[in-house]
C-alpha cells in the first residue's frame, strides 16, 4: 500500500511537471507577434502606398519586414547579426535592441514613435527565443498594412500586450 501511494504521488508529480512545462510555452501568434505589431510594425510592412501622399510608396525601414515568418527568420544587420537566433536571446538582435538605453541610437523602437516593451515583455520575448522561436501555425500577418494605433503613453512596467 505504502509503495502504491509512493509510486502515485512520483507520478502524479512527474505529470504535472509536465502539464505545467507544456503550459508554459510561448504562443508566438497570441503573446509575441501582438507586441512585434504594435512597436515594430509601423515601419517594417511591407512596401504599400503612402495614404497622405498617393502614388508614392513607402518602404519597409532598413528593409526589413516584420509580417512574415519567413522574412523575420531571415533579417540580419548590415554586420550579418541575425534579428533572431532560435536558443540564444543573447544573439538576437530584435531583443538586444530593445534592452539598449533609450536614449542610444541603436534602440529601438525609437522613443516617441511606438510603445516601448515592457521589461515582462522583453523577458517573455528573450523566453520565446530559448524556448526555440516557435512560430507554432503562424506565418504571416492576414493584415500586414494594419498597425494599431498608439496614444502615445507607455504601458504600465510589468504588463505584456496579448492577442485577444
Amino acid at each position: 500500500m505504502r509503495k502504491s501511494i509512493l509510486f502515485a504521488a512520483a507520478c502524479g508529480l512527474f505529470f504535472g511537471t509536465a502539464v505545467s512545462r507544456a503550459d508554459d510555452k510561448i504562443n508566438f501568434e497570441k503573446q509575441i507577434y501582438p507586441m512585434i505589431k504594435a512597436s515594430c510594425n509601423d515601419c517594417h510592412r511591407p512596401v504599400h502606398e503612402n495614404p497622405e501622399r498617393p502614388g508614392r510608396k513607402v518602404k519597409p525601414k532598413g528593409g526589413h519586414v516584420f509580417t512574415n515568418k519567413a522574412d523575420l527568420m531571415a533579417g540580419e544587420t548590415e554586420d550579418g547579426k541575425k534579428f533572431i537566433v532560435p536558443g540564444k536571446p543573447l544573439e538576437s538582435r530584435m531583443l538586444i535592441v530593445t534592452q539598449l538605453p533609450l536614449e542610444d541610437d541603436d534602440h529601438y523602437p525609437p522613443e516617441g514613435k511606438a510603445p516601448q516593451w515592457t521589461d515582462a515583455e522583453k523577458a517573455l520575448f528573450a523566453k520565446w527565443i530559448e524556448q526555440g522561436a516557435d512560430f507554432g501555425t503562424w506565418t504571416e500577418d492576414p493584415d500586414p498594412l494594419t498597425v494599431p494605433e498608439w496614444d502615445g503613453k507607455e504601458r504600465a512596467p510589468g504588463s505584456v500586450l496579448t492577442a485577444p
